[in-house]
Order: structure tokens, then C-alpha cells, then sequence
């Protein structure tokens, strides 16, 4: 079959052979000097536009089909320029509120009992036992939560379940909060490791390792986050996860570590969809492997289950052709100053035995030069981490309307909550590394009403949603609101252009996951009729008998 498949790819003609002129009066109707970037017509040839010398090729606008993608995406921007308003309000009354059974998009796991707890646990320590067998490379993974009960059911459970399934032998989690059952929870499963920094979980040597790494002056995040609140506080908790994490890992016998957050997971790429896969490809030279992120983009309003309902990613420009980027400029949500609203620098695996490797913050790894790191191209073995082309992260930022209100309660002192309802923007951003967190710290610190109306304008792409836009002829600098109209429509082009993309690969996976589950607990309720049946027959059976 593959001799068959080389021999037709063989027979096909090269795609600059195609473009190539046929023939002397081609060429003759070329003309002897052709300007750069002008497009040639020859006759049986699509035409084609010449390579500029100076700035390399020109856009692929020129492509079959492509060409008309640009043509209706200019349409539908003049059409949004049309209806500008300059009154916000005027704007937001225009967004629909979807609903999740609106768009039909209702999860098989609505994530709003616990009772299911302990059998949810013996599927996820079944699966690990199930996937485990027979891989040959350890990856694990590190992360921080603070997750009481519901937490772990909501949150933690299928992000454990889903990476289990990838092939991820251990997870190591700092755990930052006080739910005495949340921990007893997380104990049961057999590949997590718990990193405790606080009492009552804490001993007095861990709490006192960690406020030394707290106050330490030798590790350069350390010293630029120590003793900030807020987000800065929590990325000097993650980077002692990550710290003990690489530590703990060594001694089990791990191959890499790749930090995530709970909201994150990875898509690997490649057929076996398989973490170990996806690093066992690296050659020996690459020390660290850096996976770039895709955004997650909520279409309703009222979700219930991230992993199963948000499907729509927002693409990191590493991966867009330079043409889409026009159009990256023009749709950023709201009043969002950013395509992607959170971060854009991705998250990296490390093997765990590099020399010196240690954390670089919540992103990156850092390690001495080594001579297993040398190349030709790296002659002197400095520590050059790759960047993969085909496995991403999906960050499901802000899926819920409690996830902005949860800014008010969990990110700040009450001093910066005081300072928030004060509109003392300047101050809340001491806590905040990021605009668009900060923004969402304001809109909590106002109220429910303000929380889901930011929820709603910097989040959910429904029919009307708002972008900023200008029309020619104003003022530099003056923009008005743009209502996104036929939302389907544009999300389709969005698609075609590159800078959204459909991912259904977790939904999927824990779908899978959850009818699994759903069948052991029909099974086990099944088994336990069954024993109280025999048993009042058996009594019953035994009363007849009797004299």
C-alpha cells in the first residue's frame, strides 16, 4: 500500500511545475518584465502572483477559495461598521443572552452532585491501572489548587480523568486551601501526590521549607513576586509546587514534567493522542518542550461543564498565516485589549534529569549547558527548549459567570476589594499580573449585575456581541461599538481564517469517561438489589418453614 501511495504522489505534477509557464507564447504574453507582486494571467493556469523580492511571498488572499474568504470577511466588516454606535449601552442591549439548550449543547455530566464521589475515584484509580500498562516514558504533571469538595468534583476530577487517559503517571499538587474532606478525597487516588504547605495538612518542617523558599534570594522568581499579593502570591506557591515537584519526581522515577493549571489541559497531537507519545518523539538534544495556547470561547451564557461545552478555541497567532492577523486586530471581545485575554506564552514540559533544571515561573524551565544538549546548530550546549507545532494547550479561561465572581472572594486582601469599589483601578492592579484579571476583579467588587455583564461582553460569542471598531474618517484614537450579527455565520469564517478552531477531542474523551461511570453505578446499584433480594427470600423462605 505505501509503494502504491508514493507511486500516485510521484505522478502528480509539482505544484511549481503547475505554475510554471508552458509554453514561448506564455511567456511572450508574460512580457519581459514582470513588477513584483503583480498577478499573472496565463491561459489553462490559475493566476498567480509574483514573489516580492523584497518582503518575500505575498499572501495567500490570491488562492481559490481563500480570495473569496477575504472578500466576504471585508463585507461583513463594512456591514458591522454600518450599525457603529458610540453608546456602549446602546450596543450591550443588542447582545442575545444565549442558553446552553438553546444551542443545544446540554453535558452528559451536569457536575452538580457528590454523592457520586467515591465511585468516580475507583474509575479514576481503575484507569490508571488501565492506561499505565505496558508505557515505557513517566510524564507527570504539577499543579496548584485550592479546591474544596465541589471543587474536586467539578474541577479537579475530570482534569485528573482526562490526563490519566493521555498517560500521565503522576500528578503532584500543592494544595492551597483548608477542605479537610477535599484532601481525604484526593489521598484516595492512587497517582496523586499531595504537597501541603499549610496547616492543619502541613507539618512544621514543610511549612517551614516553604517559607524559607518564600523568603529565598536565590531563585529569581522569588525574588521578583516575594511578598506581592495576589496573583504574584500565587505564582511564588506555584513556583514551590513546580520546585518539590521536579524533586518528588526524580525520586519516582519520572522521565517529564509539564506544569498546568486546573483550567488547562493539553491536546496532544498526533494519532495515539497520548502525552508520553508526544515526548517520546523529542530528540535527546531538546531538554524542555513548550506547548503554546489556544483560549477557550464560551457561546452561552449559562455552562455548566466546561470540558463538555466549551468547544470553540481562540488560536494562538503561532499558529495563524500572516493575512489573519488583520482580522485578529478587529475581533477582540468587549472592551478586551487582547485577542487572547489571559497569557500567550504557553506552558512547557522538562525532563526532570537535566542538569540544574529548575522552574522559571508558571511557563518555563530553565537548565545549565549541557553536552546533551549540543548540535551542530548549538555547538556549545546551551539550553534551547523547542516549541511543538502540533499539541497545544486549551485554557478554559473564564467558562462561568462564577468565575469572575470568585475574583472578589478568593484573589485580594479586603484592602484591595475597598480600593475596587472605590474605582481605584491603579491600586488593584498591584494584585493582578494581568489587565484582563484586574478588570474582572472590578466588575466582581461591584456586584452580581456588573459581574455577569462583563461575563457576558469580554466572554461569550453570542448574536450581538460587541467589539470596538472605527470608521475611516474619525479621529485617531476615537473608536466606537460593533455588533457581531449573523453569529454563526462569522464564527464560520473565523473558523476559515484560522483564528478559531473547533476542538472536541476532551469532550469527547469524557463523555466516554462519564457513560463508563454512569454504567459501573447501574451495575453496583443492580448488584446491591440483588443481594437484598436473595436475602429476603432467604428469610422469607425460612419463616415458611418454620413450625
Amino acid at each position: 500500500m505505501a509503494d502504491e501511495v508514493a507511486a500516485t504522489l510521484a505522478a502528480l505534477p509539482h505544484p511549481a511545475a503547475a505554475a510554471s509557464v508552458p509554453d514561448a507564447a506564455a511567456a511572450e504574453a508574460m512580457g519581459d518584465v514582470v513588477a513584483p507582486g503583480q498577478a499573472v494571467s496565463v491561459p489553462g493556469v490559475q493566476p498567480v502572483r509574483v514573489v516580492d523580492q523584497a518582503f518575500g511571498p505575498q499572501s495567500s488572499e490570491n488562492i481559490p477559495g481563500v480570495e473569496d474568504l477575504h472578500a466576504e470577511l471585508r463585507a461583513y466588516n463594512d456591514a458591522l461598521l454600518a450599525g457603529m454606535t458610540l453608546d456602549e449601552s446602546e450596543a450591550a442591549a443588542r447582545q442575545h443572552r444565549a442558553t446552553a439548550a438553546e444551542l443545544g449543547m446540554l453535558p452528559l455530566d451536569g457536575l452538580n452532585e457528590t454523592a457520586s464521589l467515591p465511585h468516580r475515584i475507583a474509575f479514576l484509580n481503575d484507569l490508571y491501572e488501565e492506561v499505565q500498562a505496558g508505557v515505557p516514558l513517566r510524564a507527570c504533571l504539577a499543579a496548584t489548587t485550592s479546591a474544596d469538595v465541589w471543587g474536586v468534583r467539578r474541577e479537579l476530577l475530570p482534569w485528573l480523568q482526562y490526563h490519566t487517559e493521555l498517560g500521565a503517571a503522576r500528578f503532584y499538587l500543592l494544595y492551597d486551601g483548608q477542605d479537610v474532606e477535599a484532601v481525604r478525597l484526593l489521598a484516595l487516588v492512587r497517582h496523586v501526590t499531595l504537597i501541603h504547605i499549610h496547616p492543619p495538612f502541613a507539618s512544621a518542617a514543610q511549612q517551614a521549607k516553604f517559607e524559607a523558599y518564600a523568603r529565598s534570594a536565590g531563585d529569581v522568581a522569588t525574588q521578583q513576586w516575594g511578598g506581592q499579593p495576589g496573583n504574584f502570591e500565587l505564582m511564588v506557591k506555584q513556583g514551590y509546587g513546580e520546585h518539590e515537584a521536579l524533586r518528588l519526581a526524580k525520586a519516582d522515577g519520572m522521565h517529564w514534567l509539564l506544569h498546568l493549571d486546573p483550567d488547562e489541559l493539553l491536546h496532544p497531537g498526533g494519532p495515539a493522542f497520548s502525552l508520553p507519545a508526544v515526548l517520546a518523539r523529542q530528540p535527546p538534544h531538546v531538554p524542555a518542550l513548550r506547548f503554546m495556547n489556544y483560549e477557550g470561547q464560551p457561546e452561552a451564557g449559562d455552562l455548566t461543564n466546561r470540558i463538555e461545552q466549551v468547544t470553540l478555541f481562540r488560536v494562538h497567532k503561532h499558529f495563524i498565516t500572516p493575512e489573519a492577523h488583520y482580522w485578529r486586530q478587529k475581533y477582540k471581545l468587549g472592551d478586551s485589549a487582547a485577542f487572547l485575554t489571559l497569557y500567550a506564552n504557553g506552558k512547557s514540559a522538562v525532563r526532570v534529569d537535566a542538569p540544574g533544571v529548575r522552574h522559571l515561573g508558571p511557563h518555563f524551565f530553565l537548565g545549565d549547558s549541557s553536552p546533551r544538549w549540543a548540535t551542530p546548530a548549538n555547538p556549545t550546549g546551551a539550553w534551547r527548549e523547542a516549541v511543538g507545532d502540533d499539541s497545544v494547550v486549551l485554557h478554559y479561561a473564564y467558562s462561568y459567570e462564577r468565575d469572575v465572581a470568585a475574583k472578589a472572594h478568593r484573589s485580594c486582601p479586603d484592602s484591595y476589594l475597598e480600593a475596587a469599589r472605590r474605582g481605584d483601578r491603579a491600586k488593584v492592579k498591584e494584585c493582578f499580573v494581568i489587565d484582563f484579571d484586574a478588570d474582572a476583579y472590578m466588575a466582581a467588587a461591584a456586584g452580581p449585575a456588573a459581574a455577569r455583564d462583563f461575563f457576558l461582553s469580554r466572554m461569550v460569542l453570542s448574536e450581538g456581541a460587541r467589539v470596538r471598531c472605527s470608521k475611516p474618517g474619525m479621529q485617531f484614537g476615537q473608536q466606537g461599538w460593533c455588533t457581531l450579527s449573523n453569529i454563526d455565520r462569522f464564527k464560520f469564517l473565523m473558523e476559515k481564517v484560522g483564528l478559531y478552531h473547533r476542538v472536541h477531542g476532551p469532550q469527547a474523551l469524557l463523555r466516554q469517561h462519564e457513560r463508563r461511570i454512569q454504567e459501573r453505578m447501574r451495575n453496583e446499584r443492580e448488584q446491591r438489589w440483588l443481594v437484598t433480594n436473595d436475602k429476603t427470600a432467604s428469610r422469607d423462605g425460612s419463616s415458611s418453614g418454620t413450625v
